[in-house]
């Protein structure tokens, strides 16, 4: 079951996602990081994957509806720190053409704030 670990410091948030991925959970983040983003009146974020281990179709799912949910806001989203296995199920799916994506949160942070 994974995890989030969310942190909002200068109009951005950060949303750190611990384990899988998958089915069971994968809707319910996806709910849970547009509240927080709403809570903290923002368009900024950043998804620290990292973390994550294995990601499934509807983890793929959730990474593109926040995406589209984030332009629909006319905001920036940044993905940071995938695991090969990621970048992989990433690649495959050509979103690597279209997802903002760095290895670090400093980097990141640059991007959102450019």
């Amino acid at each position: 079951m994974a995890e989030l670990v969310l942190n909002f410091e200068e109009g951005i948030l950060q949303v750190t996602l611990v384990g899988e991925v998958n089915l069971l959970q994968s809707n319910e983040l996806k709910e849970k990081i547009k509240e927080e983003l709403v809570k903290c009146n923002t368009n900024q974020l950043i998804i620290d994957l990292s973390q994550v281990p294995l990601l499934d179709s509807s983890g793929l799912g959730m990474l593109i509806a926040l995406f589209k949910y984030i332009n629909q806001q006319q905001g920036k989203i940044v993905y940071v720190g995938m695991t090969d296995y990621v970048k992989k199920i990433i690649g495959f799916a050509k979103l690597d053409q279209i997802f903002t994506i760095v290895d670090d949160l400093q980097s990141a942070k640059l991007v959102i704030n450019d």
